[in-house]
């Protein structure tokens, strides 16, 4: 399956430690390189971003990302539901 939004083997790396809070999706925030801060990704298998909380698409390209990481809200999120999923991601 070909998805919209695959991370750089850089940011698969940093995601691989990312503590997962649903079936193999992890929650991240994530910066860009000019330090806009966006929240509440969902990133499926380490590897693609498939939604983003408020967001219909993502709202930046995939060259702006600076760093990806997880916060305690990231990784132990309050609301799990609301996302709009970006990809048919399930099987």
């Amino acid at each position: 399956m070909k998805f919209k939004y695959e991370l750089t083997p850089l940011l698969i790396e940093k995601a691989k430690d990312f503590g997962e809070f649903a079936h193999g999706g992890s929650q991240a925030t994530i910066k860009l390189k000019d330090g806009t801060i966006f929240e509440q990704a969902i990133i499926s298998n380490c590897s693609v971003i498939i939604a983003m909380r408020g967001y219909e698409d993502l709202p930046f390209e995939l060259n702006e990302i600076e760093d990806i990481y997880q916060k305690e809200e990231d990784i132990w999120p309050k609301d799990r539901n609301g996302h709009i999923y970006w990809d048919e991601w399930k099987t």
